[in-house]
């Protein structure tokens, strides 16, 4: 009897205390139901929400999300709602939507999508908010400078040489090759190379276990997005693939680990001070000078090491599908080229890129069409008003160039190939931000100037030396929305030499 006095006591001690909390998150609840409503977006389940809409294979569930942003761009509705579960997802469609978050100095959270990469990347700068990205964006932001990317140009060029000897050694008959590894491959060298001051000979190994490893890492986030029990970590340890994202995980943090290693034994044997001014290199004068700990400089490597091949690989490689798809277009990016360099097989220099303003507008058009960074998303930390309708605290924010890119309204003929689309007065009539490949605003891509000098100078190495070509139809690669735009089945080209550079 005593016993059962004091649990009684002991609950009620409990529901006392936790009352005023429960009254905080259901007027918050009812709150963010009732603004929510008000947004025009499918009508949900009770629970589910729309996520029965969006459930299926990885395609079922892009197409449909597709389908109910194109009701949104007829309708001229400037922002699109779904619930997912419990969690209220927003969409913006309209460039003045987009605008109000982008530019916000304090909306600069990262959404709950992104927690499966936390995991991987930690709080590096990709992933952390608050004081803490600030801080970070400010130290980081030198090794991006202008002058410190011209110093990348010698690994862009090395590396773009041994990407021309692999595709003729690949094409010596005349076959197809599937291109998209080989260049994942080679961007993970430049940028261990140029950013960490590392080789790690990637490109030499078709079966390199960091790439492996984050292929699959990418397969389970997006089947742990598309199951809404997998949200319950029990139920995602006991039937999903806990174990097999734990041995993953193993096999990423080590790369980056061993990387880090060999800079800094050379950063110790040369008492702390490296010459080379690499973004890693900067990263440890901060854990000497500023306190950094080992996780901290981790979670940085970790962050551009993916960030720096993953979306120059995908960019690379659905350009140059473009470019074999679209003969007359890839012709005249080629005479562009030989207009600078002539038969004159010389570096690639900085200073060359800004003469090269069709293969600009290709490249643009390639990020358009092709949305190689599909989705980026935030998480409101207050209510804020956005084209008339309140959004309410807790709210992902999804902007979806895969969506916004195909809005005919902006781009006329969206499915067309069409890089005079940024011809300078044409781009003029448009908003902005109809079009942010990068992002935008306060958290605008810090290596996006890195990623289109490194994609622009492969591209002028392997058109001096190849035509490209395809027997298949633009449709035949089918791609799938990660990190990443990544194709389900590789991109097959045929790589011609060319017999002389004028050729």
């Amino acid at each position: 009897m005593f016993s059962l006095t004091i649990l009684i006591t002991l609950l009620f001690l409990f529901v006392v205390s936790n009352l005023k909390k429960f009254k905080t998150w259901w007027c918050e609840r009812r709150r963010k139901i009732e603004l929510a409503e008000k947004i025009p977006g499918p009508k949900g389940l009770p629970i589910f929400g729309n996520i029965l809409t969006f459930s299926g294979t990885q395609e079922q569930m892009q197409n449909n999300f597709f389908k109910e942003a194109q009701i949104g761009f007829e309708n001229n509705e400037p922002l699109r709602r779904y619930w997912i579960g419990s969690s209220l997802t927003v969409q913006p469609l309209s460039s003045d939507a987009a605008k109000v978050i982008f530019d916000s100095t304090t909306e600069i959270s990262k959404g709950e999508t992104y927690d499966f990469y936390s995991q991987w990347l930690g709080n590096g700068l990709v992933l952390s908010d608050g004081e803490k990205w600030k801080y970070r964006r400010r130290l980081i932001t030198p090794s991006f400078h202008f002058n410190m990317l011209k110093k990348y140009f010698e690994t862009y060029n090395n590396e773009s040489k041994n990407m021309v000897e692999i595709f003729e050694s690949l094409s010596k008959r005349g076959d197809e090759v599937e291109i998209f590894n080989v260049i994942k491959r080679s961007a993970l060298d430049i940028i261990c190379e140029t950013a960490m001051g590392v080789k790690v000979n990637a490109s030499k190994n078709p079966n390199h276990p960091y790439l492996i490893a984050v292929k699959k890492y990418a397969k389970l986030s997006s089947d742990h997005f598309r199951n809404i029990f997998y949200k319950i970590p029990l139920i995602y340890y006991l039937f999903g693939d806990q174990t097999e994202k734990d041995r993953l995980l193993v096999i990423l943090k080590s790369f980056t680990r061993n990387v880090i290693k060999q800079k800094t034994e050379e950063f110790e044997k040369n008492n702390g001070m490296l010459s080379d001014n690499t973004f890693l290199s900067t990263l440890l004068q901060l854990k000497k000078e500023n306190n950094w700990s080992d996780e901290d400089v981790r979670e940085e490597v970790e962050t551009f090491i993916f960030a720096g091949h993953d979306t120059t690989s995908s960019l690379v490689s659905y350009l140059f599908w473009a470019l074999s798809c679209y003969q007359d277009i890839q012709q005249k990016v080629y005479e562009e080229i030989y207009d600078v360099y002539g038969d004159e097989e010389r570096d690639v220099l900085p200073e060359d890129l800004p003469k090269l303003t069709y293969l600009e507008m290709v490249i643009k058009e390639t990020l358009r069409r092709y949305s190689t960074v599909p989705f980026f998303v935030r998480m409101l930390t207050n209510e804020i008003e956005v084209c008339g309708y309140t959004l309410p605290k807790g709210t992902n924010f999804i902007f979806a160039p895969q969506h916004t890119n195909f809005n005919s309204n902006v781009f006329p003929d969206p499915y067309k190939f069409d890089p005079d689309r940024f011809l300078p007065e044409i781009a003029a009539t448009r908003n902005a931000y109809d079009f942010t490949p990068f992002s935008a605003g306060t958290r605008n891509c810090i290596g996006q100037r890195f990623a289109l000098n490194e994609a622009k100078t492969i591209a002028i190495w392997i058109l001096r030396h190849f035509k490209l070509t395809t027997k298949r139809e633009e449709s035949y690669v089918k791609s799938i929305a990660e990190a990443t735009q990544t194709p389900v089945d590789g991109i097959p080209i045929i790589f011609e030499k060319r017999k002389t550079l004028s050729m």
